[in-house]
């Protein structure tokens, strides 16, 4: 039987006489086998979800000993990848050319058979999925929503093995991290740019082998990154002010919401800061105002007028006034694509919604009614026109100046489209933030979650983790072979300080154990939410946090 055997610097695969079956992939100083398997193509167009294409046959086989490369066909023939592999220092590259009869959406290439202990995926504030995961089980995650870094690492010992990209480019990836077989399998994908027009698509991705631990994976990775998206330190970032590197503690207070009766009013609010300036330094802590405006979070989006349920401007002024001169700083809470289909300005701007690859207007929904269908609530805003830039420039702009805000959270800000009609929804998602950081640059801008693809414009943001392992974002909940992970917070730490996510749970709710010690974990500052006005803040489980909190260190070295 012949094989065809490419070696790198420290790292080795076999393939059998059928360039699908993997015979292994070895670390070559430690001669450990991490992989036996076998490789599987697929083609998704757009006309045609629920039918892939799988290419099972090949041809045009050549190698010569620094490359091998063959043609992937389907059994009609018709859709086809030209797969070529060639020595890469401390690997492999991987490139492929496909081409299709019809437009392509989504190419995924497949490896079976590695044999890691653990799998750990920068996504949602950081993963680890362990060999207990039981077979069957498949997680998938968007790069960059959930998947917020190109790379996956498995580690068996202290060897580990990469699978990156290197793509600077705002398009989205897929990966898949399944179990069969009592071994993991990893897909890496690539979607298409919309509009979905074209019958061709090429891609690139590496694989990197190490020794030393996963951290050592990392620092692989990151000059890469730090040259391809420029992020800073956090300290040295232009729109981080001095008074934030004190913040290690994250008071937030909700206020009004869709019911009869408001979490907190103004006053109550009040009474809030006073009770916590006996507990901890108002200059150490950012006060949060998650529900400070109309009928709630995104009620009316954009527009961010003082609750009337709360009490009103006037009670809202005496508010802000009296957390300053207590010498709190203020964060509002806004979105940073929300517009309410009920908004004076929706027939105006309707023509700035994000538009999917399938020509689907895109909206945020939840399900009201059970029937596990979303209703829609809002309409998502394309940042990438100016025209939205402009609206929300003035937007912003009166609420710092109306109401003295020191900052104003972006919700949202971890989205990622495909758009089909308008300017590139990454791009224009930083260089959206970065206007506002320009238009206003006394102001911190926070963001709901982080990727390479805005980190460098985001030197303060919350961190998804828990809530994703808790059935928050519909994940599959707490299971014992899935666990945060601090590889996210490793990789982006130095450039973003992250803070809990606002619907941190109260230390009264049986998840706050499981949750404070991930946070901890991770170097978060801790938040304390209080949802309303009856949830006590005196109590050991606060005083712990705040305990947590003195000792987050205030800076970042350089």
């Amino acid at each position: 039987m012949h094989k065809y055997n490419l070696r790198s610097n420290n790292l080795e695969v076999v393939f059998n006489e059928n360039p699908f079956q993997v015979e292994g992939i070895f670390i070559l100083s430690s001669s450990k086998k991490l992989c036996t398997g076998m490789q599987n193509f697929i083609i998704r167009t757009p006309d045609a979800l629920s039918d892939p294409v799988f290419l099972t046959r090949f041809n045009d086989l050549q190698f010569d000993g620094n490359s091998l490369s063959y043609v992937l066909l389907d059994n009609s023939g018709e859709y086809n990848v030209k797969f070529i592999i060639t020595t890469d220092d401390a690997g492999f590259r991987f490139r492929m050319n496909v081409t299709s009869p019809l437009p392509i959406w989504l190419v995924e290439w497949k490896l079976s058979g590695f044999n890691f202990k653990e799998v750990i995926i920068p996504a949602l504030g950081g993963q680890s999925l362990n060999d207990n995961m039981p077979d069957g089980n498949v997680l998938s995650y968007k790069y960059p929503f959930w998947w917020n870094a190109q790379f996956v690492i498995g580690m068996n010992g202290s060897d580990g093995l990469m699978i990156h990209s290197r793509d600077d480019s705002p398009d989205l990836k897929l990966l898949r991290a399944g179990r069969e077989n009592n071994s993991f399998s990893l897909t890496y994908g690539f979607e298409a740019p919309a509009p979905l027009k074209s019958n061709s698509l090429e891609a690139e991705f590496y694989m990197t082998g190490f020794e030393g631990g996963w951290q050592k994976g990392v620092e692989l990775y990151r000059p890469w990154m730090e040259m391809s998206f420029n992020p800073v330190p956090f300290i040295s970032h232009h729109g981080f002010p001095s008074w934030a590197d004190d913040i290690n503690f994250v008071l937030e207070l909700w206020g009004a919401r869709k019911s009869f009766t408001p979490g907190h009013t103004f006053a109550q609010m009040i009474e809030r800061l006073v009770e916590w300036s006996g507990l901890y330094s108002p200059a150490n802590t950012l006060v949060y105002l998650a529900g400070f405006a109309e009928n709630g979070i995104d009620s009316h989006a954009p527009d961010y007028n003082p609750s009337e349920q709360c009490g009103g401007t006037e009670e809202f002024k005496k508010l802000i006034d009296t957390a300053h001169r207590m010498g709190y700083h203020i964060m509002l809470h806004t979105n940073v694509l929300a517009m309410t289909f009920s908004h004076r300005l929706y027939n105006e701007f309707r023509k700035f919604q994000v538009i999917d690859p399938f020509g689907r207007e895109q909206t945020w929904g939840l399900d009201a009614d059970g029937d596990w269908l979303a209703e829609p609530y809002f309409a998502y805003m394309n940042p990438g026109y100016k025209e939205w830039g402009d609206e929300m420039e003035k937007v912003l702009g009166e609420l710092i100046e109306r109401h003295n805000a020191d900052a104003v959270f972006l919700d949202q800000t971890l989205l990622a489209f495909n758009v089909s009609k308008g300017p590139n929804f990454l791009i224009g998602m930083r260089n959206h933030i970065a206007r506002m950081q320009n238009k206003f640059p006394e102001i911190l801008f926070a963001g709901e979650g982080l990727h390479e693809q805005n980190v460098s414009a985001l030197p303060f943001a919350q961190i998804h983790g828990i809530d994703s392992l808790t059935e928050v974002h519909g994940m599959e909940g707490q299971v014992p072979w899935r666990k945060v992970h601090p590889v996210y917070s490793y990789l982006f730490g130095k450039y973003t300080k992250f803070i809990g996510h606002l619907l941190t749970r109260h230390p009264s709710n049986p998840m706050f154990d499981f949750q404070e010690a991930a946070y901890s974990d991770l170097g978060v500052v801790p938040v304390l939410s209080l949802y309303n006005s009856n949830q006590e803040i005196n109590i050991p489980a606060v005083h712990k946090m705040i305990d947590r909190a003195k000792s987050i260190n205030k800076k970042i070295e350089i």
